[in-house]
């Protein structure tokens, strides 16, 4: 019997998946969406999910916003691990308030980085191209690992990404920045590198709040995405994956 490659971070140990792992982040996905959602009867699979799986509600990384929790989910630690404070920091030196996205500001490794090194295939798609640099930091794309934006799926490269002409892969058109598509996008490129022959053995799919910001839990639109959610869920689930969601934060009025 083979050994499992045990992957230490931060504290935590964790274990190479040996099939497919899914982790998406829906952003801005407080429980009150998926309470409106389920009592629409639009989310059959994530039901089935929260009440056969694991299902509770934490609290965030604070400042609540999307740089720092995403780097919380990917590391395993709070803001105060791996460096990133908020969406901006104050730059003392020109009084300018300096967007906190580039590699150079992460104080640590990601669970990303550190599983890929045990030789599992990694991908990891984001919706804005914002989060794409930190999140794959240090993730060796010439090794077969994957990491890019639907933002920016028709700018992709080998050398930058690991995968050149996303949109002929997805066999979908660019998604608008301001829109439920950008999301879509996201999941539809995961579904499509989990019916590859061979398979990555981790995925992070990471969303955007885009409709979290637009529309109320209980709106048409709101629910319409959720269920697009759910059936897209269902769909990595068919595929054999493991799969688990988790938001950055919440969203209220």
């Amino acid at each position: 019997m083979v050994e499992e490659a045990a992957v230490p971070l931060n504290g935590v140990t964790y274990r190479a998946p040996d099939s497919p792992v899914v982790v998406v982040c829906v952003d801005g996905g407080d429980p009150e969406y998926f309470e409106a959602a389920e009592r629409a009867g639009v989310i059959p699979n994530i039901t089935r999910m929260m009440e056969d799986g694991f299902s509770d509600i934490a609290h965030c990384s604070i400042p609540s916003f999307t740089c720092p929790n995403n780097m919380s989910i990917a590391t395993g630690g709070p803001p105060a691990v791996h460096g990133i404070s908020g969406n901006f920091y104050l730059d003392r030196q020109t009084g300018e308030a300096v967007v906190m996205t580039g590699p150079e500001l992460m104080r640590s490794r990601t669970v990303f980085d550190v599983v890929s090194k045990t030789g599992v295939k990694t991908v990891v798609i984001t919706a804005k191209d914002k989060l794409r640099q930190q999140l794959g930091k240090d993730l060796d794309v010439s090794a077969g690992n994957v990491c890019f934006s639907s933002q920016h799926a028709d700018r992709c490269t080998i050398q930058e990404n690991g995968i050149e002409d996303a949109l002929s892969f997805v066999g979908q058109p660019l998604p608008d920045m301001y829109s439920e598509e950008l999301s879509l996008f996201v999941l539809d490129a995961g579904i499509r590198f989990l019916e590859q022959d061979e398979p990555p053995g981790l995925l992070y799919l990471s969303l955007t709040d885009y409709v979290q910001h637009k529309y109320a839990p209980d709106h048409t639109k709101a629910i319409d995405f959720l269920a697009a959610l759910d059936k897209r869920f269902g769909q990595l689930v068919e595929l054999h994956a493991i799969v688990g969601f988790v938001a950055d934060h919440g969203m209220k009025d």
